[in-house]
């Protein structure tokens, strides 16, 4: 007997739930919540909000993400903040082994972090592998422009996160980095044959077997599906089941984006058709290109008396079968941070980086 569990990761309003929310909540909870900046105030309070989603959470403990990929996509930053993906790629062409060692201490401390307010959930690492064209809504968020550096370095960070007590999600597949447009804000078209797709889908390729979690994005690729984004493609979302071997949760980026079309609740319909597990409900309104400062209560509204199916079978079992990586101790914490230090001072710092821990 499946539970009465919403396939969306669900946004919230603000530091605290609503009546309205818990309402919604309780009549069926969402397999996950996701965090942003206007629900982070206070490591005091962002616990509280933690503690208060455990009423509602259909497999025991609450799954609770963050975007916290270090650089200018980190919502939780007590205790310092983190660098940017691109950083490690540089470092690793000219030393690859400590830069796969200090990235993995980076993701730690970033998985940490997020254990340490309540969290458990880390939405990264990105994947997508950069080029001489790739939009700034990716720029240095890639770790390189060459897709044997992404897989290396994105495997180092995945443990990392798991040392740090978190979940990752690898994103946001089958690729990002030919995207000319922000699918914040439009949809992106790739025009790209098969073959040169290639080199974005090898990091894909290499991780999809061991990862929990794979997000989608919101493109276009005409080589693969001339009609649909990947979203909404089932003839991409296939290729990621069976010629990458993911069989974990799929989960659809933001349907909130305006790179996809039509009402809000449609969207979620969408991408669950299309072979998706869960949809991301952000609820977030776009103002001065910020993501997630502003909460979307139209779009609540629509999702509060929308005929949704619920979470299937497979995913269910999956997410009920699912175990937390244990939380790290202090010390454990400590030591990743001197570590980090001594080996960016031999490292970044010397081309002009600065690490603020």
């Amino acid at each position: 007997m499946i539970s009465n569990v919403r396939p969306l990761l669900h946004g919230l309003s603000g530091l605290k739930l609503t009546v309205e929310e818990k309402a919604f909540l309780r009549d069926a909870p969402p397999m996950g919540f996701l965090l942003f900046a206007r629900n982070i105030e206070s490591v005091e309070q962002t616990r509280a909000l933690c503690e208060e989603l455990a009423e509602f959470a259909p497999f025991g403990t609450p799954l609770i993400g963050v975007d916290q990929e270090g650089g200018r996509v980190q919502r939780v930053k007590f205790g310092g903040k983190l660098p940017a993906a691109r950083v490690f790629g540089e470092w690793y062409e000219s030393d690859a082994d400590t830069a796969l060692e200090a990235v993995q201490l980076n993701a730690l401390l970033l998985s940490a972090q997020l254990r340490n307010v309540g969290a458990n959930w880390l939405l990264g690492p990105l994947i997508d592998v950069a080029n001489d064209s790739t939009h700034d809504i990716i720029g240095n968020r890639s770790f390189s422009k060459d897709s044997d550096s992404v897989i290396h370095l994105a495997r180092a960070y995945s443990a990392g996160v798991f040392d740090g007590g978190c979940l990752s999600c690898i994103k946001h597949a089958p690729g990002h980095g030919r995207a000319l447009v922000d699918s914040h804000m439009d949809l992106p078209v790739v025009d790209a044959g098969i073959d040169e797709l290639q080199t974005d889908f090898a990091p894909f390729k290499a991780l999809a077997r061991d990862a929990d979690f794979m997000m989608t994005a919101h493109i276009r690729y005409k080589a693969l599906d001339a009609e649909f984004p990947a979203t909404y493609s089932g003839k991409i979302l296939s290729m990621m089941r069976e010629d990458w071997g993911f069989d974990g949760v799929i989960v659809a980026d933001d349907v909130g984006m305006k790179a996809l079309k039509g009402p809000y609740v449609e969207r979620v319909i969408k991408s669950l058709d299309a072979g998706c597990d869960v949809a991301i409900t952000a609820l977030s309104v776009l103002k001065h290109g910020m993501a997630g400062t502003y909460f979307d209560e139209e779009s609540f509204k629509a999702l509060l008396t929308a005929d949704l199916p619920m979470l299937n079978e497979r995913a269910f079992k999956y997410l009920k079968d699912l175990a937390l990586p244990d939380m790290p101790d202090e010390d454990k914490v400590t030591y990743a941070k001197a570590r980090l230090k001594e080996l960016w001072a031999d490292g970044p710092a010397r081309m002009g980086y600065t690490l603020d821990l």
